[in-house]
C-alpha cells in the first residue's frame, strides 16, 4: 500500500484530479496512433444526468425529512410508506457507497488517472436508476390509471432513447477515430459536433 501512495507520473502521462471526474472534464488518451485515435471519455447525458439526479436524490430526502418533521409525512406502515422507505434506503446506500468509492481520493498522494472514478460511477448510475424510478411513479401514482401507464413508458422510453443515441454519437471515441482532424482543429473535423467543452482534447 505505501509502494502504491507514492506512485508519481511519468513524463507524458495523463493524469487528472478527482474534481475532474464526476463533471466530465477531461478523458485520457488510450491510443494517439496514426489511423486509429481512442480517447476514454465518459457519456456527458450519463455522466451529468448522474450529478442532476444525485442532487435530486438529495433535494427529495430533505423534503422528505422536512415534510417527517412537519407531521405531513407519516411512516404509519402503510405500503405507499413502505415502498417510499424501501426507495430512501437503497437511495442512501447507493449514495454512500458512491462517497466511500470517490472521496477517498482527494487524500492520496499518488498519481490518479480517469478511470479510478468507474467504481463509483457505477454508484451513481444505480442511484440515478433508483431515483428516476421513485420520481416516475411518485408523479403516476397522482394521475388516473391510463394516464399514469402512459407517462411512465413515455418517460423511461425518454431516457433509454436518449441515452442509446449519445452512445451512437459518442462511440467513435472509444471504438477509434480516424482522419487527419481533431475535434478541437474546427469544422473541418468530423467530430467537432461532440466537441462540448473546450477541455476535451481528441
Amino acid at each position: 500500500l505505501q509502494g502504491n501512495s507514492g506512485l508519481k507520473p511519468k513524463e507524458g502521462e495523463w493524469t487528472s484530479k478527482p474534481w475532474e471526474w464526476p463533471i466530465n472534464y477531461k478523458g485520457q488518451w488510450f491510443s494517439t496512433g496514426e489511423e486509429k485515435r481512442i480517447y476514454l471519455l465518459g457519456n456527458p447525458v450519463i455522466w451529468w444526468g448522474n450529478l442532476i439526479f444525485m442532487g435530486a436524490f438529495l433535494l427529495t430526502m430533505a423534503y422528505l425529512h422536512f415534510q417527517e418533521q412537519r407531521g405531513k409525512v407519516v411512516a404509519d406502515g402503510s405500503e405507499q410508506s413502505s415502498v417510499r422507505s424501501r426507495y430512501m434506503n437503497a437511495g442512501c446506500w447507493l449514495f454512500l457507497g458512491w462517497c466511500l468509492h470517490y472521496i477517498p481520493f482527494y487524500t492520496m498522494g499518488r498519481v490518479l488517472y480517469y478511470h479510478h472514478y468507474f467504481p463509483a460511477l457505477l454508484f451513481s448510475c444505480m442511484l440515478s436508476a433508483v431515483i428516476i424510478d421513485f420520481l416516475i411513479r411518485e408523479i403516476c401514482s397522482r394521475l388516473p390509471g391510463q394516464a399514469s401507464g402512459v407517462l411512465f413508458h413515455s418517460v423511461v422510453g425518454f431516457i433509454l432513447s436518449v441515452s442509446a443515441y449519445s452512445f451512437y454519437l459518442f462511440s467513435p471515441l472509444a471504438y477509434g477515430m480516424s482522419g487527419e482532424h481533431h475535434a478541437r482543429d474546427g469544422p473541418n473535423s468530423t467530430l467537432y459536433s461532440l466537441y462540448w467543452m473546450n477541455s476535451w482534447e481528441f
